[in-house]
């Protein structure tokens, strides 16, 4: 089974460890590497696992679209598409409303303006006269040298059924999150109808889903870890959908989100139910992270993309590359 990893910019690595757990991957057989933005840059920590690796594929799973003028994501494209030889993967989001508003920028519709910027994107690597349309227009953009690639492959996050259209439409990928491997499977036949329907062969388009991780023979401290798991998204506008709270089924993350607010995540994490939890978190012991990694794939996911999360305060890179890689490759 073909599987990524996730390595989080929020996990304070230091680009050179950053490097050495990607090279840690693809030595253990992984076959694709990938960077989440949380409060770094995920493009600039692209850049030592490109130096650090030789067979894999490199990308952003996601890089926040709105922080980044959309030539700019391009011309850094460019850059890491020659650094890897022809290995990167430009995976792009626009985030949330609580994000944005943190990063002061101003409200915009989502889908017009990524659609735009995929397009702008690759205008620029393709070395297009410009780009003409409602929210980007540019005029010619130079390279300092030609792309190692004009088809360099952009992949968009997308939770909704819009944004999943969308990415069935334009997109050479889709990058999934937060999702049980029924929600999986769902949203990857809403994108590869949308790519039938525009006329592109379905299996074109790449389905990733991050899945994850929280690893340990301590079914209790796994547990916990994949509850604290919940805090970190339970104020996004789409978990309403996504957790069950709109489906009839009694979840309620208010108590959550509101001791959240307060200032006590521990409280907040004892009040997150473990069904939450257990719908978007492999956790527990190999064998059992890997079986559900495995449901993604049967599912219909292309490429699970292994996120580990902290247990008891370590991230376990480590251990999830060669402890769970190794499981999920018996498989």
């Amino acid at each position: 089974m073909q599987v990524g990893l996730s390595i989080a910019s929020h996990s304070g690595l230091p680009p050179a460890a950053v490097g050495a757990v990607a090279a840690l991957a693809e030595e253990a057989g992984f076959g694709a590497v990938f960077v989440a933005e949380g409060h770094g840059d995920a493009l600039a920590l692209c850049h030592p696992v490109a130096a650090a690796t030789r067979r894999v594929r490199v990308g952003t799973a996601i890089a926040n679209a709105a922080l980044r003028p959309p030539v700019l994501a391009a011309k850094t494209a460019a850059q890491l598409d020659h650094a890897t030889d022809g290995r990167f993967v430009l995976g792009l989001g626009v985030a949330n409303t609580i994000m944005n508003d943190r990063f002061g920028i101003a409200p915009f519709a989502p889908l017009p303006m990524i659609e735009e910027y995929v397009g702008v994107v690759r205008a620029v690597l393709g070395g297009s006269p410009g780009f003409d349309g409602q929210v980007y227009r540019t005029g010619m953009v130079p390279l300092d040298s030609p792309p190692a690639r004009s088809c360099l492959p952009v992949y968009l996050a997308a939770l909704g059924p819009r944004m999943l259209a969308l990415a069935g439409r334009i997109a050479d990928g889709v990058i999934l999150n937060l999702m049980t491997p029924a929600q999986a499977g769902a949203a990857a036949g809403v994108v590869r109808a949308a790519a039938a329907s525009a006329g592109r062969d379905p299996a074109s388009v790449e389905i990733a889903c991050v899945v994850h991780c929280a690893l340990s023979s301590d079914p209790a401290l796994a547990a916990s870890a994949a509850r604290a798991m919940v805090l970190r998204y339970v104020l996004h506008p789409a978990v309403p959908r996504l957790f069950g709270e709109l489906d009839g089924s009694g979840v309620d993350l208010g108590p959550v989100r509101e001791l959240l607010l307060a200032g006590d995540p521990s409280g907040a994490i004892g009040r997150v139910p473990q069904g939450v939890a257990d719908g978007f978190v492999a956790h527990g012991d190999a064998a059992r992270c890997a079986g559900r990694v495995a449901e993604y794939r049967a599912a219909g996911v292309d490429l699970p993309v292994l996120f580990p999360v902290p247990v008891g305060g370590d991230w376990g890179y480590e251990k999830v590359i060669s402890v769970l890689g190794g499981a999920i490759g018996a498989l």
